[in-house]
This record gives structure tokens, sequence and C-alpha cells, in this order.
């Protein structure tokens, strides 16, 4: 929607939150994709979005493939308390 020339995004982020997590209900992977917004003119071509709407948020969607190698790369991580420290917490 449209007010005053400003773009009405109120109520985006719980909408693509409930696709997402509908997605993962009925087995389809689902990421909110930052990298499509910094990168709108490409998902504008693919997508064949006029230069006059707005992408407010780009989610990725799609059927997992197992096999394909990325796939199957664990991140290594240091462990939380490695990283963190609580202030004003009681254990």
């Amino acid at each position: 929607c449209e007010i005053d020339n400003h773009v009405c995004d109120l109520g985006t982020g719980g909408m693509t939150y409930v696709l997402v997590l509908e997605a993962w209900s009925r087995g389809l992977e689902a990421v909110i994709n930052g990298e499509g917004i910094m990168q709108s003119p490409v998902v504008r071509e693919a997508a064949n979005i006029p230069e006059d709407q707005v992408i407010l948020t780009c989610v990725a969607l799609g059927w997992p493939d197992e096999e394909f190698v990325a796939n199957s790369v664990v991140s290594r991580r240091r462990p939380i308390e490695n990283v963190t420290r609580y202030l004003g917490f009681e254990e």
C-alpha cells in the first residue's frame, strides 16, 4: 500500500515469518534473504519486478537437495560460554 508516497511495510516481517514457518512445516526449506534486497537489480530482472515497486524482503524457498555438497557443510563454532557474558542474570 502507499500513503502520501510512503510505502507501508507494517506487517511485512510478521507475514514473512509466517510464510517461512508454514514452508518448514510442509518440508520446504525457507530462508529470509537480505541479499535479495542488496542485489535488487538481479531480483527485479529474475522476478520481473518493475522499478516503481519496492522490494521489502526476499524469501528463498525450495525442496532440499540432500546430495548437494554445500548442504552437508557443518560450521564449527565456539561454545556459547566462550563468547557470551551474562550480566544481571542469576543462574
